[in-house]
């Protein structure tokens, strides 16, 4: 149980933090594709420090191979130098040389192993050499395409940002224009509107004012619904006689009076 809770820890600690990088990513891209530059720098430069010492290694490894060999060597020259005295007739103590040549080739073929595993421990670090060489190689030129996407980015960024202004000031003056050309629109709309309202107005009041005439006309002629009184009137203003009868003639003469 407590190596399952120490996996799932572990896992989830891995999914924070990847997710925590991805937030620092997502809120400065800029800042943190830097980053990541810089810590690739960091690796190639430690990759060249273990080329360096790899280096320093195989030049060791070379001077002790190459003295073993050398020694090898001198041996085995004087070996052959015995042999041929001794295939020589004339040598007067072939016993003698025969002893030495027997030590002698002892000492080569106790010597041979220690050649040999200089000569792979050589070989070894070339082969850790080569293999490192090839991976600098390869993180220097992941950089290299890393530096050089990341200016791409920053350009392919600006010419986002230019395009994405232009578009906003062209949107800007589209607007503007088209604001002028409504406020046109709605200045003669306000215009009509008001003259109409204004005709509509006078209109109005000249219906009220002939209204008010013909009220006041008829009330000035309180009589003129009347028939026979109009009729009298109109007698009475061409100087007509009045109407006859006692009760009204009567009722006339009061009035005159």
């Amino acid at each position: 149980m407590f190596s399952f809770m120490k996996s799932f820890v572990g896992v989830k600690g891995q999914q924070l933090g990847q997710d925590i990088v991805k937030a620092i990513v997502e809120m400065d891209p800029e800042s943190a594709s830097q980053a990541q530059l810089d810590q690739m720098e960091k690796d190639l430069d430690k990759a060249g420090a273990v080329i360096q010492k790899l280096r320093t290694d195989y030049d060791r490894e070379l001077r002790e191979y190459q003295d073993v060999k050398k020694r090898y060597d001198q041996l085995l020259a004087a070996a052959e130098v015995l042999q041929r005295k001794l295939d020589n007739p004339e040598t007067a103590d072939k016993a003698g040389i025969e002893a030495s040549l027997a030590k002698l080739l002892g000492q080569l073929e106790e010597l041979q192993p220690e050649v040999d595993a200089e000569q792979k421990d050589v070989d070894d670090v070339k082969s850790l050499i080569d293999q490192a060489q090839a991976a600098y190689r390869d993180k220097a030129a992941a950089l290299t395409k890393a530096k050089q996407g990341l200016e791409r980015a920053k350009r392919d960024m600006q010419r986002a940002v230019q395009d994405q202004e232009r578009a906003a000031e062209k949107a800007q003056r589209a607007a503007e224009v088209a604001g002028l050309r409504d406020n046109k629109i709605n200045g003669l709309t306000v215009a009509t509107d008001a003259m109409q309202n204004r005709a509509d107005e006078a209109r109005a009041k000249a219906e009220a004012a002939k209204l008010k005439a013909e009220t006041l006309t008829s009330l000035s002629k309180p009589n003129s619904d009347d028939a026979n009184i109009a009729e009298a009137l109109k007698e009475v203003q061409s100087g007509g006689a009045p109407a006859s009868g006692t009760s009204l003639a009567d009722r006339l003469a009061k009035l005159k009076k």
